[in-house]
């Protein structure tokens, strides 16, 4: 089954580059902050 995988796959990518994103837009956020 590739569609299976290929959808676990997407979530753990989602899973792994969203907190990234908030991450880095909350230290881009306090750097402009300062």
């Amino acid at each position: 089954m590739p569609i299976l995988t290929n959808y676990f796959g997407f979530l753990l990518a989602a899973s792994t580059i969203t907190p990234a994103l908030f991450i880095g837009l909350n230290k881009i956020r306090t750097t402009y902050l300062k």
